[in-house]
Order: C-alpha cells, then sequence, then structure tokens
C-alpha cells in the first residue's frame, strides 16, 4: 500500500525533480502547507474559534481577579468554567487536526523516501549562514519543517486566518 502510494506520488510530482533539492522540496512543502490550511479554513469554523478564544480570554481575567481577592469558591468555579470552553475549543479543531494529519501521513512516507534515499548522507538544502543547534547543513525534514512554518505564516496571514 505504501509502496503503491510512493509510486502514485513519484508520477505527480515527478516534473519537479528537474529541479535542486532544496527547490523541489520547497514547492512540495508550500503546496501541501497551502493544502492542509484551506482544507483547516473548510473545516474549522474561524468565527467561532475566535469567539471562544475571547470568551476564554474573559474568563481568565474575572479568574485571575477572583484568585486576588482570594475567592477560591469563585476561583474554582471560573477554573471548571475555563475547562469547560477550552474543551468546547478542542472539539471544533480537532477536524481540523485530523485532516492535517491524513493529509501528512500521505505526504511525509514519500518525502522521507525521495528526499533521504535519493540525498543520503547529503545535505538537502545548504544555508550560507549558521542556525544554532542545527548548522549550516540541512537535511529534508528540517528544511521541509523552515518551509512549511514560514509559507504556513506568510498564507495565513494573507487569507486572514490567524485564529490559533
Amino acid at each position: 500500500m505504501l509502496e503503491q502510494l510512493i509510486n502514485v506520488l513519484n508520477i505527480i510530482f515527478s516534473p519537479l525533480m528537474v529541479f535542486k533539492p532544496h527547490i523541489s522540496l520547497l514547492i512540495v512543502s508550500s503546496i501541501i502547507t497551502v493544502l492542509v490550511i484551506l482544507l483547516n479554513r473548510v473545516f474549522v469554523n474561524d468565527k467561532l474559534v475566535k469567539e471562544i478564544k475571547q470568551k476564554m480570554e474573559n474568563i481568565r481575567e474575572q479568574l485571575t481577579r477572583a484568585q486576588k481577592e482570594g475567592n477560591t469558591e469563585e476561583a474554582n468555579k471560573f477554573l471548571s468554567e475555563m475547562m469547560k470552553t477550552n474543551s468546547e475549543m478542542m472539539k471544533h479543531t480537532f477536524k481540523g487536526l485530523i485532516v492535517s494529519l491524513v493529509i501528512l501521513s500521505l505526504f511525509l512516507p514519500w518525502i522521507k523516501n525521495t528526499y533521504e534515499v535519493t540525498y543520503k548522507g547529503v545535505a538537502v538544502a545548504k544555508l550560507p549562514f549558521t542556525l544554532p543547534f542545527i548548522g549550516s547543513n540541512l537535511d529534508w525534514i528540517i528544511w521541509y519543517v523552515l518551509v512549511s512554518l514560514t509559507i504556513g505564516w506568510v498564507f495565513r496571514k494573507m487569507i486572514g486566518a490567524d485564529y490559533a
């Protein structure tokens, strides 16, 4: 099954393999990141999540005030309400998380197979500077994560999906 999936993705993404590995992985990880964000946009009601976050902030303020006043009974009430609200938020964002995990579980084996096997022991990207704890030679997973975080942040800002 995994081998068949890898073969199908090889066919789909074979035109990208003419580029250098850092460019092709940048394109692939950008496509995956944008796909995940768009599907999250479909499955997660961002207006509702923003409302829940605002409600949690109000409860947090009331909880802090009650704790400063030394009113443990009221603080416990707000703490219980905060836990219920947090549970509600998790329920609404869980669908998006599941969709993201499914997409990543489909693509990451192919990426690993393509970039780890093909470029075994060779850095996929070389930076002109050194990152702390990482260095300047990046393997496929570090390059994928850096590109995904950057593209994800920029794309969320562009489409206004910055509720998380």
